[in-house]
């Protein structure tokens, strides 16, 4: 996979054509994940492609933004063991499925859902699993909204909502408000990441999506170490702070492991706290 042309363009879905997936793509879709890279390898997860009809109906008034389901010819659904850093892991492993099927020709997005256990019923799913995942999949239709910075303020939509369409590079922060060199608000520069051979890795990873495009992440560059701080927002609930964890370490890991070396994220915090503001916390490291 071509990870820097995939970041750049992919672009969330909320309106898809009637015609379904072909079979084809949806194995190797399937294939992919089976197959694919976990956030943390000793979480098991299942994996499931359903069809808008055995989906949509079950879930109209208890899914998608304000109980607004999304309509799609297919769903992705994902579950999980609930270990430490599991929902993380979801974010890391959905978002990594997307950029696959945007590959493929098909667009996604990720639905908001409260009641899990509720969802797991309506669709007569039996495991013991929690479910950590809903995203709608299908041909974009081309008929979302567009929103801006501006259109955003004092709205609190799910990602489903949002849809970056131009190139995914609009509205970001700059690299040197992101990352930090050796301890915090020392702000790096665009030479000394190249220099390190991060630029690309920390350039791709301020473009992975986030609620409210909000951008709460800041990485620390302390020698062969690079510690990831995410900021605590009163009007994010956990569960879209963790899975926008996930995909930003998705992003970056997948840039270095293309460009550098191939790196493994811990989650945690590091001994050492650089003093970081007291709404940020540090949630996981790795040594380049």
């Amino acid at each position: 996979m071509d990870y820097k042309k995939l970041i750049s363009k992919i672009k969330s879905v909320r309106d898809y054509k009637k015609t379904p997936v072909s079979a084809e793509i949806l194995d190797e879709l399937k294939h992919f994940y089976e197959n694919g890279k976990k956030l943390i390898d000793n979480i098991e997860i299942e994996v499931f492609i359903k069809n808008k009809d055995e989906v949509f109906d079950c879930l109209e008034g208890i899914a998608g933004y304000k109980e607004n389901m999304i309509k799609a010819p297919h769903y992705i659904v994902i579950l999980s063991d609930e270990k430490d850093y599991y929902i993380e892991n979801t974010g890391y492993i959905g978002q990594n499925i997307m950029l696959k099927a945007y590959e493929l020709g098909v667009g996604s997005c990720w639905i908001t859902f409260n009641d899990g256990d509720k969802i797991k019923k309506n669709l007569m799913i039996d495991s013991e699993k929690k479910l950590t995942a809903l995203i709608a999949l299908g041909y974009d239709d081309n008929k979302t909204k567009t929103f801006n910075d501006t259109d955003v303020k004092g709205y609190n939509p799910s990602k489903a909502d949002i849809k970056k369409v131009e190139d995914n590079v609009s509205y970001r922060l700059d690299i040197e408000e992101i990352v930090f060199m050796n301890k915090w608000e020392n702000r790096a520069t665009t030479d000394e990441l190249s220099s390190r051979g991060l630029l690309d890795a920390f350039n791709y990873a301020r473009l992975a999506p986030s609620t409210l495009n909000r951008q709460p992440w800041r990485f620390i560059l302390d020698d062969d170490l690079v510690v990831l701080a995410i900021r605590c927002d009163e009007n994010i609930n956990n569960y879209e702070d963790k899975i926008d964890t996930g995909i930003v370490m998705l992003y970056f890991e997948v840039i270095v492991d293309s460009t550098l070396l191939d790196i493994t994220w811990v989650m945690g915090k590091t001994k050492e706290e650089f003093k970081i503001p007291k709404d940020y916390t540090i949630v996981g490291y790795s040594n380049i």
